[in-house]
């Protein structure tokens, strides 16, 4: 069976399930789900339910992710005060401090001694997610021995197995509060406030909680295409990198782009960047260009994001990446002898005489386009292969 939202809705599915008997006894004896997200309106869609079905001996196990701090204190919160009713019911948090990895599942398996039923799809566990959102989730009812089931448990209780696995750990309120006082959990009036403003100051480097995978450019996710890896096929794009010399706008933060370069084939009309060192979205919206101190009626062709890893830095240079469908940025000072240097050489390189200008469609892994005639002012752009600079992080 299909669940398609908003024709149906996956939160009254979650708590029909919840709520379900047979011959006056509760149909399920656990409830067991692993999604990327929760925030309070996801937790108070089932709540009621939840509460009842803990109440009435039923145990439920959830793991939740921390990626893109899009996970809520409050959200969290909602499930500890469930585990505060006396109820049996235990939740981990999961994390890899390697941005290239997100912890991306949306798994909900409800199971008695005989029969289980396992959820798989898009949703998680958010007011959206599980009303709102345009989601699809497939529906399979086997018995308990069933070689699915017994694979979705095994791979449940290794997420949730602290003992084997370094990126997972129980929530209490302690851990709670130090994930929020270390930026791994905003509230959601922090993330409220994130999404409306641009602007923002860079966290301070923080002391990881979590394990840290090794995941590398063998097994990176990307957009589209396919590709085989250690005899598993594995979603991927070509394996490139876009540079970038950075000449940094209006209050020194901010990232211009042009037009074409977001609508070219590597930017796929991308409507928001990701931090790879913070995890923090930053949108690319659009200035409208000036004439007689009036605004033009439609926009012109630079989009900008802001950047405020650029403050303090004289000589910036850009690295995008696509990881896990997430366009990816990095922030780097040419004159750093590092990482930085490396990525202004390739730009240098590929620079030809006389130089390509403005001309997106011709950008490539051999050819620098810079944005204007003059190449001091300009900024320059370049792909090269995922391998051509070291200490790529997807």
């Amino acid at each position: 069976m299909l669940i398609s939202q908003p024709i149906s809705s996956f939160g009254e599915r979650i708590c029909e399930e919840l709520d379900s008997t047979t011959d006056g006894q509760r149909q399920w004896h656990i409830f067991e789900f692993a999604v990327a997200w929760v925030n309070h309106a996801g937790a108070k869609r089932i709540m009621d339910s939840a509460q009842s079905f803990l109440a009435e001996g039923g145990c439920i196990r959830a793991t939740v992710g921390l990626d893109f701090s899009s996970t809520s204190y409050e959200g969290l919160s909602s499930l500890l005060d469930l585990e505060d009713e006396g109820a049996d019911i235990k939740t981990h948090v999961f994390f890899d401090e390697n941005p290239a990895c997100t912890f991306h599942p949306k798994v909900f398996l409800f199971r008695n001694h005989k029969l289980a039923r396992l959820f798989v799809g898009s949703n998680n566990m958010t007011g959206a997610g599980l009303d709102k959102n345009i989601e699809v989730s497939l529906v399979f009812t086997e018995a308990v021995d069933d070689e699915t089931i017994e694979k979705t448990l095994e791979t449940l209780d290794r997420w949730r197995d602290e003992r084997s696995e370094t990126r997972t750990r129980q929530l209490t309120y302690e851990l709670l509060n130090e994930l929020h006082d270390r930026g791994y959990v905003r509230t959601e009036e922090e993330i409220r406030a994130s999404r409306e403003s641009e602007a923002g100051s860079k966290p301070s480097e923080r002391e990881p909680l979590f394990g840290k995978s090794e995941t590398g450019p063998g097994n990176r996710v990307s957009r589209a295409g396919s590709r085989e890896f250690g005899g598993h096929t594995t979603t991927s794009v070509s394996e490139e990198v876009l540079l970038m010399r950075v000449r940094p706008r209006r209050n020194g933060k901010q990232v211009q782009i042009s037009k074409p370069l977001l609508q070219g084939s590597f930017m796929n009309n991308a409507t928001e960047v990701v931090s790879a060192g913070t995890n923090v979205p930053r949108e690319v919206g659009t200035n409208k260009a000036t004439r007689t101190g009036q605004k033009k009626t439609n926009p012109d062709n630079t989009l900008r994001f802001e950047a405020p890893e650029l403050q303090g830095i004289t000589n910036p240079v850009a690295r995008f990446q696509w990881v896990n469908g997430v366009l990816q940025y990095e922030i780097f000072d040419a004159d750093d002898k590092g990482v930085g240097t490396e990525i202004y050489n390739k730009l240098l390189e590929g620079i030809a005489t006389p130089p390509v200008v403005k001309r997106m469609d011709e950008l490539s892994t051999g050819t620098t386009v810079l944005s204007t005639h003059s190449q001091e002012s300009a900024q320059w752009y370049r792909i090269i292969p995922f391998d051509g600079i070291s200490g790529s992080s997807a």
